[in-house]
Formats: structure tokens, C-alpha cells, sequence
């Protein structure tokens, strides 16, 4: 059914791989689409108390697919809009999921893969993970409605330096700033999310499914505003096309042009 997303259902527990490993996992058009999918489905799935997500191969996601239509189609400003109008989708759908959802975090998690970590209830990161919000240098801002949750989780300073300083974080400095709860050897990181599952299989299921959704309900309000105005935010940058000269720039592997101003 999915080409870029690779299911491992055992009992009650999902295992959802990134899988478009010559890209480090990048997500294009095709996987936004194929996990919009799985939360929908996963939303009918009564059987499914827990999902892990991690990425094959040697990143857990690097960002999103420059060449590809994840951010825009042909750098259409009307497309951005839209499109990141899916993006908020995607992380509705997966904060919004009954189940008990994990990220476990190997290699690379940039941009899009950071956003999805923190959509996650829970994260281990591996010791050699990197995680990175590059996104200014390449024309945008963080998006997909994650900055408020990305604040809720680390402070508004913590949150400035990774987004506007860049600042590139390894396992054990993301959980040093509370950004993951667990940070394990790269060998362990699987084993963990495991071990983490099964000592929550110890609570009641509907007790489980209750608690969670107080937890969410008693963060502050993170997603209206910004997803409301975010798109014609996005719009507004396509139109004076930093995106464009961002993205030529990373792919030409030269500076950007305001570098030199």
C-alpha cells in the first residue's frame, strides 16, 4: 500500500520506518501524502495502541525533498500556501491519534523530521542523532504550526537559537534542553522504544488513551492562530522569493545571494 512509509505490525504495537533511504528519508510529496493516509486510517485502527517511528537506513528524517512538490509545486506561491496547509494536516492528524505515538530518532532529523519528532508524545534520541532547523538559511521559517509546540517543549530562547541561530544539537544536547525524554546508543535506540512500549502496556488502555489526551488538552493553545495565518505567511515568502533563491542556492551548493549583502 505505501512506497515510502514501511509498516511492521506486531500485537498491538506499529512500527512505521521513513523509507526512501537515498535521500536520507526526505519527505517529498508522496510520503506527506502516505502519512496523512496511515493517521486516518490508524484513526479507524482499534487494535493499534502504540506506534514507534523511525527512519531506515542512517537518518530519521532530512528534511523535506527540495527537488520534489512538499513545499510548493514548480515554487508556485498558491501552491505553498496550500501545501503547508497539508503539512499542518499532518501533524493534526498525528497529535490528534488515540494511540500512544514515539519517535525513536536515529541520524539525521532536520526540518520536517524535527517536526515530526515533536508532533510524537514521546522521543529517544540516538547518542550520534542531529537535529537541526536549517530552515531560514534556505528562505523559510519553521512551519507546519510546530513553532508554539516547539517552544512548549524547550522555551522561547531554546527555541530562537534553533531556529534562528541554526544551532545543531546532538542526542544527549537535545535531551539536555528537554527537547527528547530518553537518549540511548544508536544500537539500543529500537530496544528502548520497545522496553518504553511494553512498560506502558502496564496501564489501562482506555486510563492510557484518557491521559493522554489531558496531557494535550493542558498545553497552552498552540495551533489555531498559527495555523490559520501560517499559509499566507508561506505565500508571502514564495512571492518574494527567498524560497526560491534558498532552495537554488543549497542545490548549487553556493551561498545565498542576501549572504553577500
Amino acid at each position: 500500500m505505501y512506497e515510502k512509509l514501511q509498516l511492521d505490525k506486531t500485537g498491538d504495537t506499529l512500527v512505521v520506518a521513513f523509507n526512501n533511504t537515498r535521500l536520507h528519508n526526505a519527505m517529498d510529496g508522496q510520503m506527506l501524502d502516505e502519512l496523512i493516509h496511515l493517521c486516518a486510517a490508524l484513526g479507524e485502527d482499534t487494535s493499534t495502541r502504540f506506534v514507534v517511528f523511525t527512519g531506515n537506513g542512517r537518518s530519521f528524517m532530512a528534511g523535506v525533498d527540495l527537488k520534489g512538490d512538499t513545499m510548493s509545486v514548480e515554487n508556485e506561491p498558491g501552491s505553498a500556501r496550500l501545501r503547508q496547509r497539508k503539512g499542518q494536516e499532518l501533524v493534526k492528524r498525528l497529535r490528534a491519534l488515540e494511540q500512544i505515538t514515539v519517535a525513536a530518532v536515529n541520524g539525521s532529523c532536520i526540518g520536517a523530521g524535527l517536526a515530526i519528532a515533536i508532533a510524537c508524545d514521546l522521543r529517544i534520541a540516538a547518542e550520534d542523532s542531529l537535529w537541526s532547523l536549517p530552515n531560514t538559511s534556505l528562505g523559510y521559517f519553521f512551519s507546519w504550526a510546530c513553532t508554539p509546540l516547539l517552544v512548549s517543549l524547550v522555551g522561547q530562547g531554546r527555541a530562537k537559537d534553533l531556529i534562528l541561530a541554526r544551532r545543531q544539537l546532538s542526542g544527549d544536547m537535545a535531551l539536555d534542553i528537554g527537547l527528547v525524554e530518553y537518549c540511548v546508543p544508536l544500537e539500543s535506540l529500537l530496544p528502548q522504544a520497545n522496553e518504553l512500549v511494553a512498560t506502558m502496556k502496564a496501564g489501562g488502555p482506555v486510563a492510557m488513551r484518557m491521559a493522554k489526551k489531558l496531557v494535550n488538552s493542558s498545553e497552552p493553545v498552540w495551533y489555531g492562530d498559527i495555523a490559520t495565518v501560517e499559509p499566507e505567511l508561506i505565500e508571502r515568502l514564495y512571492s518574494a522569493g527567498e524560497p526560491i533563491e534558498g532552495n537554488a542556492a543549497f542545490l548549487e551548493r553556493r551561498r545565498a545571494s542576501w549572504c553577500d549583502e
